[in-house]
C-alpha cells in the first residue's frame, strides 16, 4: 500500500503483539512487530484514514495505549477454506513440560509445539484447515501451567475469535475451535 510513514507506524502499532505489562510500557513498548499483520491491516483499511502528530513513545497512539486488544487487530488472510488459528502462551516455571496440538477429525494433528523455555511468552500463528476443531494443551506433571509452579497461561482465536484461555488444569485442557453444528429437527422429531 502507498501509506504515509505515520499511517505505517500507526499499523505497526496496531498490530503488534503485546509483551509485558500490558498495553505500552518501558520495557517493551507497545510488543512485537508483526510486519505481516501490519501490511494485512493496511491492505484492507487502505491509507485514507488520518493519523495524529507524532509524539513517539507510548504517546504515539493514543488509542493504544488503554487496554491493547489480545491479538493483532488485523489478522492475516488465509487461502481458499484455511482459517487463521493464533495461540498466545506464558510458560510456568517448567516450560519443558508444556505441549500442544491442534487437531482434525479426518487429518488427525495439524500442528502442534513442545520445548518451550520456562517463564517465556510465546507466539503461534497458523493457517489451518476448516475442519480443525479441537485445541488441546497439556503438562505432562499433571500441575497445569498455572498457579503451583508460576503463573503460566494461554489463550487461543481463530480468525480473530478468542475460542478460550486459561492456564489451570492437570494433565491437559481442549478448547473447541469449531462452532458446534446445529441440527434441524423435523416435526416427526427426525434429525434432518
Amino acid at each position: 500500500p502507498d501509506c504515509s510513514n505515520k499511517q505505517i507506524r500507526e499499523a505497526l502499532i496496531l498490530s503488534a503483539e503485546d509483551l509485558g505489562a500490558s498495553g505500552c510500557d518501558n520495557e517493551y513498548g507497545f510488543g512485537l512487530v508483526d510486519a505481516k499483520a501490519a501490511y494485512d491491516y493496511l491492505s484492507n483499511r487502505g491509507c485514507g484514514f488520518s493519523v495524529g502528530e507524532t509524539l513517539g513513545g507510548c504517546n504515539q497512539c493514543v488509542e493504544c495505549t488503554s487496554a491493547p486488544t489480545s491479538s493483532p487487530t488485523a489478522f492475516p488472510a488465509c487461502p481458499g477454506n484455511e482459517k487463521y488459528f493464533k495461540l498466545s502462551l506464558e510458560t510456568d516455571n517448567y516450560g519443558g513440560e508444556t505441549s500442544w496440538k491442534v487437531t482434525s477429525p479426518t487429518s488427525g494433528d495439524v500442528i502442534s509445539g513442545s520445548g518451550y523455555e520456562s517463564g517465556t511468552t510465546h507466539t503461534e500463528r497458523h493457517c489451518i484447515q476448516s475442519d480443525a476443531c479441537t485445541f488441546e494443551i497439556s503438562d505432562s506433571d499433571g500441575d497445569g501451567i498455572c498457579c503451583t509452579q508460576g503463573n503460566g497461561s494461554y489463550k487461543v482465536w481463530v480468525d480473530d475469535v478468542e475460542k478460550g484461555m486459561g492456564g489451570e488444569f492437570e494433565f491437559s485442557e481442549t478448547v473447541p475451535l469449531c462452532a458446534p453444528l446445529s441440527l434441524i429437527v423435523g416435526e416427526t422429531g427426525r434429525i434432518q
